[in-house]
């Protein structure tokens, strides 16, 4: 039922989330995880647009006949923000096709030496320009859940031969010797890492 679960979710995303609005929602699969095959559906805002966001009985009437219908399970709810003191390229990204996604497991009470290090990251990526990647915190703290969500956007599987020169511009921007460093500092603070692939549906 994929094509008919696509076509029902760009229909109700038409109706109520368009472009523009408070909560412009957007779809995607993954390609490649532990979750391959599954769809994500992702809507954007402020925290205040959740307080607006369609719950009436036309709403779900709709949600019903145009997109549950074609749903035999559903996944997890997250709630997830931008922390865009750490991220890089956002427009660039808006444009990519698809993305991988890390989600990252910390270690416990070690958020903060994972903020440094990430804003080491992103002066890396700023300097690049032609790279992105974004920094996404949870705001759901849940047994089992991510505490991270690391994006980097990219149009072609293609693009992941290319040499991003990642490690030349970060030793560039830190200093000799300080890849090295970063990598050990990640071994410290990070208990796992669970990555996707996903690709836009449509046109969002």
């Amino acid at each position: 039922m994929n094509k008919q679960f696509e076509a029902g979710v760009a229909a109700h995303n038409k109706k109520f989330h368009a472009p523009g609005k408070d909560n412009q929602a957007m779809l995607r699969r993954v390609e490649y995880g532990n979750k391959a095959g599954w769809y994500v559906w992702v809507m954007n805002g402020s925290y205040a647009s959740l307080d607006s966001r369609p719950v009436d009985d036309a709403h779900s009437k709709d949600w019903e006949e145009q997109v549950g219908q074609y749903v035999e399970e559903y996944g997890t709810t997250d709630l997830w923000s931008l922390n865009k003191e750490m991220s890089s390229g956002m427009d660039q990204f808006r444009n990519k096709k698809r993305y991988e996604t890390w989600a990252v497991y910390l270690k416990p009470w070690e958020g903060y030496r994972f903020d440094d290090s990430m804003k080491k990251l992103q002066k890396a990526f700023a300097k690049m320009s032609d790279r992105n990647m974004l920094v996404f915190e949870s705001e759901v703290s849940r047994k089992g859940g991510p505490d991270v969500g690391l994006v980097w956007g990219y149009d072609k599987f293609a693009d992941m031969e290319n040499d991003s020169k990642l490690v030349d511009t970060y030793e560039e921007v830190h200093g000799k010797g300080s890849w090295r460093l970063f990598l050990e500092e990640w071994k410290d603070v990070v208990e796992d890492v669970d990555m996707e692939h996903r690709v836009k549906v449509g046109d969002m």
